[in-house]
């Protein structure tokens, strides 16, 4: 039934769809012979007066400039003769699909006559060619009202072809209002048939299911449930006689089960109870070892900062060593310069001791080549004795200086020796000091990882405390839950009594109380898995 008025409906919309198609391509056939043809063939028909009258009135302007500008009148001329040619166009392409053919072309040529015949008359008023102009004028003015003609016959077929469209469409629309009227009586014959079917097929078993549904909601089980109606309804029936029957059985297990949650309810409350006092246990075990911890975090906090003092002491005198030796380094570069120094200088006294000695045979010679004189060398002998005196105290000097430098460079030698086993000696006390700045380093280092193990067990001892402290909340929830979930199985077992069952399934009852399996309650306590914890349980062991 709902298969054939869907037919009815998609026969009166595909209906509908074509007279509108119809409609709309009869509308735009008598839009285009009423408007666009015959619109472009008025342009044209006036274009054409409108050229012939400016064409007289371009050549009285021509004899007589005092009437107005020729040239202007020119230009007119040759925009309406644009205009024409325009408007010939236009209506060639609005009659492309013409049922007159021969009408069309006919107005097609005389217009391309007339156009042709008005721009030689241009022409003529252009180089003043009078007699030539009226004899063209005599020939447009007849292919005007030849054209005046064709345009009359043309508008007439025009007409007619409009009126015959219009018929048309009235006819379309009147046997459209004769088949809307037919789909309505047997849409509305349908509708009466569908209606008087579901009163007595799907109504009519509603309403004995809705009774049923009444019945079930208090409390009664013991009804037959009969099935009937049609495919539908049939099986809405037989599914309602499944939930009954799945609700019989449900009764039955609950009658059998609320008394083993009873049961089970109260073992969970004695073992939530036994829990909670391990927790407690385990939580005051917790405190204890947390403020051991405690004092053992502080202690390897302590050690850790003297460890990180003593390497920086350590770093200062490594530092400082360092510039020790560097002077000493520098202390023995002096001294090896002193010694060359002296060696440069015993070089120099050399050369005085030799330079007094020649001085000393000079002035000898002197004394002798002045004794030889006599009394004229006698000034210059005793000049050549304070010389040879000049140069025996030089001689006495550089003895001395020599002796001096000699002891000099002893104790320079000595001093360089001191001054190398010194810069030995500060070397090795650097190397001391860096194998001792290492060793604080790693003893540094050491006492951090040790600091930072302490916190991890801090942390995971924390966690414990927390997972602890949690553990007793769950455990309160739990006994919580044991007593409602008591108090919830006495209200099943109440709701479940208000169900009225079959004395046939009363047997259900029995089975569902010896196929209960013992239930032992069982509480998972929250574990501790983080890293820190797992890297505090490692360095435990």
């Amino acid at each position: 039934m709902l298969a054939l008025v869907t037919l009815l409906l998609l026969a009166f919309a595909l209906l509908t769809w074509n007279v509108m198609q119809q409609s709309r391509h009869d509308l735009a056939e008598l839009e285009r012979l009423n408007v666009q043809q015959a619109s472009m063939l008025n342009r044209l028909h006036v274009a054409s007066l409108e050229g012939l009258n400016r064409m007289d009135r371009a050549l009285e302007r021509q004899l007589r400039p005092s009437l107005g500008d020729p040239i202007a009148a020119l230009q007119a001329v040759e925009d309406e003769l644009d205009e024409m040619q325009a408007s010939r166009r236009a209506f060639m392409d609005a009659t492309q699909s013409t049922p007159h053919p021969a009408l069309r072309d006919a107005l097609d040529a005389q217009a391309e006559r007339l156009i042709d015949i008005m721009q030689q008359q241009l022409s003529a008023i252009r180089t003043g060619d009078r007699s030539h102009y009226r004899q063209l004028t005599l020939e447009a003015v007849e292919l005007s009202q030849a054209l005046t003609e064709s345009a009359r016959r043309f508008y007439a077929v025009a007409d007619r072809q409009g009126v015959i469209l219009l018929h048309d469409a009235e006819r379309q629309a009147k046997r459209f209002g004769w088949l809307l009227a037919i789909g309505l009586m047997l849409a509305s014959g349908v509708l009466l048939l569908m209606a008087w079917l579901s009163q007595r097929y799907v109504l009519a078993p509603l309403q004995a299911i809705i009774g049923h549904f009444r019945a079930i909601a208090g409390g009664d089980l013991t009804g037959t449930i009969p099935v009937n109606g049609l495919r539908e309804v049939r099986q809405l029936f037989q599914e309602l006689a499944g939930m009954q029957q799945s609700l019989v059985l449900t009764v039955s297990h609950l009658h059998g089960t609320s008394q083993h949650v009873l049961d089970s309810a109260e073992r969970l409350a004695q073992s939530n109870q036994a829990l909670a006092s391990q927790t407690r246990q385990q939580g005051t075990a917790l405190d204890y070892t947390t403020t051991h911890l405690d004092e053992l975090t502080r202690n390897v906090t302590h050690n850790a900062e003297s460890a990180n003092q003593a390497s920086q002491l350590a770093n200062m005198a490594l530092d400082r060593a360092r510039r020790g030796e560097a002077v000493m380094e520098r202390f023995v570069g002096t001294m090896e310069e002193i010694h060359e120094h002296a060696s440069q200088v015993n070089a120099i006294v050399d050369l005085i001791d030799t330079i007094a000695f020649q001085t000393n045979l000079l002035a000898l010679n002197a004394s002798v080549e002045a004794a030889r004189a006599g009394d004229q060398g006698r000034g210059f002998a005793v000049v050549a004795g304070e010389v040879r005196s000049l140069a025996s105290r030089s001689t006495e000097a550089a003895h001395q200086i020599r002796h001096l430098l000699t002891a000099s460079r002893d104790s320079v030698q000595r001093g360089n020796a001191l001054s190398s086993d010194a810069s030995h000696g500060m070397a090795a006390i650097v190397d001391s000091i860096a194998e001792v700045q290492r060793l604080m380093e790693q003893i540094d280092h050491a006492s951090q990882d040790q600091h930072d193990g302490i916190g991890k067990l801090n942390r995971a001892m924390d966690e414990m405390t927390a997972v602890t402290r949690d553990n007793g909340r769950l455990v309160s929830l739990s006994t919580q839950d044991a007593h409602s979930l008591r108090e919830k199985a006495e209200r099943m077992r109440a709701h479940a009594g208000r169900f009225v069952i079959d004395s046939r399934d009363s047997r259900h009852l029995q089975d569902s109380i010896e196929a209960a399996q013992v239930w032992e309650p069982r509480v998972l306590l929250t574990q501790p898995h983080s890293q820190d914890a797992e890297e505090a349980m490692a360095l435990l062991k």
